[in-house]
């Protein structure tokens, strides 16, 4: 095939997109076709399935458009379902979140990247798709007159490029073109993700600067790009059965485990922490620095049972096979007071110290606190409590607390 165009985004174009590159607020992404002449257009994605030897396209069977978008997706269902049903709830959103236009075009984004345009065809801007603002309450701009010239299989494969580019503006991948939108689009309609090992499939979703993975419940890093502007892939190590063994979580999730509750949505950090997974459960956590030196979002944390509501932010956890947390350490930086089944501990801070002090809190598999430290050489007061004494020539110390809840074999304070 003879080619007469090569299309090139130019460096300027680059520039101007954005100064910084997840600025989405002011650009957005582009679904463009293929109008040959004498021939039915076709969706770029799918055009550059033959182009980039990724296969065969094998269309849905569906019937609408919105339905074999849906269907497409679920080509991930064995080895991504979390993407699966992202993609698929993108899809069923589509029509309600598009303005579908008719007396305008719409103008080019200069995210194409490197794309080949045969002779005597026309590259042309179909829909164009950002974050709903004050600039625009429609997620999708649609050129009506040349989505209604596409069939059924090539609206679809539209819907499909611009779930997989929804996810990507909302990451921390910032990426400037769509070529690996188009590549991953084109791999789905390939139907290449069901024949591959989770490693290979995962190590595709680094290369494509897809961000994250979820496994059973956690989202996981995959990588993201640095304020300077490359791209890092996260480090993962998984066994030969394609269980991740170890990872770093993605700072801007929720979830729940085993009484430790995290809540994230604001964090320009892209991991909070390393852990290490036992059949996908979490046995250790190992907060990152940099997460908690940003502060934007609150460390995980835990309520500690028959205790006056008090919550452990912790910095490194433990938690056993059956999900139960064993141990955390954290910090604190003020006066703190844990009143636990009728005991109070409270810490005594140094006046001439400044900074955090230590702290790590030991539960049995009921939940029941057998030893606390404040930051501080524990003893009891003449009241029954238990102080935590900022002392640096004794250092920091922990009480080791009964099933009924009594402190066991503390000194007297002086």
């Amino acid at each position: 095939m003879r080619f007469s165009q090569l299309v090139v985004t130019s460096l300027l174009s680059l520039i101007a997109v954005s100064a910084h590159a997840n600025n989405w607020y002011d650009r957005g992404n582009a679904g463009f076709a293929l109008f040959c002449t004498g021939k039915a257009p076709i969706v770029l994605d799918l055009y550059e399935v033959t182009t980039r030897d990724l296969g065969v396209v094998k269309y849905s069977k569906a019937d609408t458009a919105v339905d074999k978008a849906v269907d497409l997706a679920s080509r991930l269902e064995v080895v991504d379902p979390a993407r699966m049903r992202q993609y698929q709830e993108s899809a069923l959103d589509f029509m309600n979140s598009a303005q579908f236009v008719t007396d305008l075009g719409i103008r080019q984004t200069p995210d194409l990247g490197l794309v080949t345009v045969p002779q005597d065809c026309a590259l042309e801007q179909v829909i164009f798709q950002r974050n709903p603002s004050i600039l625009n309450k429609a997620r999708y701009v649609v050129n009506a007159n040349l989505w209604n010239q596409l069939d059924a299989d090539n609206q679809a494969a539209l819907i499909l490029h611009e779930a997989i580019y929804r996810e990507v503006i909302n990451s921390p991948a910032n990426e400037m073109f769509s070529e690996r939108v188009r590549i991953f689009n084109g791999v789905i309609h390939a139907q290449h993700v069901r024949s591959l090992l989770k490693k290979d499939y995962l190590k595709m979703l680094q290369e494509l600067h897809l961000t994250t993975y979820e496994e059973n419940g956690l989202k996981l890093s995959l990588g993201y790009t640095t304020p300077e502007g490359f791209w890092t892939n996260s480090e993962l190590f998984i066994d030969q059965l394609g269980r991740i063994l170890s990872g770093s979580l993605s700072a801007n999730q929720y979830f729940g485990h085993g009484g430790m509750e995290y809540a994230c949505v604001d964090s320009k950090v892209a991991e909070m922490g390393r852990v290490t997974l036992d059949e996908g459960n979490i046995r250790t956590l190992r907060v990152n620095a940099d997460f908690a030196r940003e502060g934007a979002c609150n460390l995980p944390m835990l309520i500690i049972p028959e205790s006056n509501g008090y919550a452990v932010f912790g910095n490194l956890w433990f938690f056993d096979r059956a999900k139960n947390v064993i141990r955390v350490d954290g910090t604190v930086n003020k006066k703190t007071e844990l009143n636990y089944k009728g005991v109070t501990y409270e810490l005594v801070p140094d006046l001439f110290k400044t900074g955090v002090y230590n702290t790590t809190f030991t539960f049995d598999k009921k939940m029941n606190l057998t030893e606390v430290g404040l930051g501080g050489t524990p003893c009891m007061n003449d009241d029954g409590n238990v102080q935590f004494i900022q002392n640096l020539a004794n250092g920091d110390g922990t009480v080791a607390i009964s099933a009924s809840g009594n402190p066991q074999s503390l000194p007297a304070c002086r």
